[in-house]
């Protein structure tokens, strides 16, 4: 339950060193917290609130700019070529890293030319079916795409998004026939969704949650690995025994410049830890629809993002997407 995560999240911060001396001064100056994503966004808000957090936390501001817009990477530029004194970071999602360096051409090497330090928050999403749908669980739609003469569609918000990608990985792990139809939006996906027009799409939890929870849609299934208080009685994909689904959850991802001195990253890891092992902070997200996220080592964090790198380039690869398809 999200409840024993938050407690793990917690423990773990504290075993990395909950309250640390900071490097050398730092921070010496506000922060600049570049968001590769428009203002009113959801990665804005997760930023402005981590970015809240923070700057009460080292007792200096933290400065959000944001800089939307091509793919993300001017925005990755910036910090890529920013000082790496631990003055400059970086919040995007975790896909524009992964996913989505495979998909457009970046003049950078992600795995590389950033410092990754830590998630910021998790936002997994739902597998969700129009109401009057012929089926009503996850095992009955994968049987009922298989029956059906043609495949079953599902809305998507835009290519290379988990709306996207998520039925064709569901396709590859269970056999299922689903097709994505992709809108210019997430708003008239949702709008089809709910009249009807096509019957299941996979939608993050802020917008699918008041749907499923207002009897609009069904909700199949949901890519934490347990059951989540954000949306009670909807069975896990571990649970019902597709874990590999689990890579559809997205996060907020917070990465620094090239070559920061270890004693630096050890300062902001240490700032970011006390952050999200805050309860308050746990609540804040809660409230807008995302999860805290673990608590991790820059390493074991920067190991993620490899691991995620590799296994999103493979199936792309395998599928035989481009951003022109």
């Amino acid at each position: 339950m999200d409840r024993r995560h938050f407690l793990a999240t917690a423990v773990a911060a504290a075993a990395l060193g909950a309250a640390p001396a900071f490097a050398n001064g730092w921070p010496s100056r506000p922060l600049r917290l570049v968001v590769a994503y428009p203002a009113g966004g959801g990665t804005d808000v997760v930023a402005r609130l981590f970015a809240d957090f923070l700057g009460k936390t080292l007792g200096q501001s933290v400065v959000v700019e944001n800089k939307p817009g091509g793919a993300t990477i001017p925005a990755t530029l910036d910090v890529i070529r920013a000082k790496p004194d631990g003055h400059t970071l970086l919040m995007t999602l975790g896909s524009s890293a992964t996913s989505g360096a495979h998909i457009n051409k970046v003049p950078y090497d992600p795995l590389t030319d950033l410092t990754a330090l830590a998630e910021a928050a998790r936002a997994p999403v739902l597998l969700v079916a129009t109401r009057n749908a012929p089926f009503s669980t996850l095992a009955e739609m994968i049987a009922y795409s298989k029956s059906a003469k043609s495949p079953l569609h599902s809305a998507s918000y835009g290519p290379g998004t988990s709306s996207h990608f998520g039925p064709l990985l569901l396709n590859k792990l269970s056999g299922s026939r689903l097709e994505p139809v992709l809108y210019k939006g997430s708003a008239p996906a949702t709008q089809d969704l709910v009249g009807g027009v096509v019957p299941v799409m996979i939608d993050g939890l802020t917008t699918a949650v008041p749907l499923y929870q207002s009897g609009k849609t069904k909700a199949l299934a949901i890519t934490t690995p347990e059951r989540s208080d954000m949306a009670p009685g909807v069975a896990s994909f571990r649970e019902l025994g597709f874990p590999g689904m689990e890579q559809l959850s997205g996060y907020f991802a917070l990465f620094g410049p090239k070559a920061m001195p270890a004693d630096v990253v050890g300062a902001v890891s240490a700032a970011i830890q006390k952050v999200l092992a805050d309860p308050a902070y746990h609540k804040r997200l809660f409230a807008v629809g995302v999860l805290p996220p673990q608590a991790i080592t820059p390493p074991a964090f920067a190991a993620q993002v490899k691991a995620d790198y590799l296994r999103w380039g493979e199936f792309i690869k395998e599928i035989g997407f481009t951003i022109d398809a």
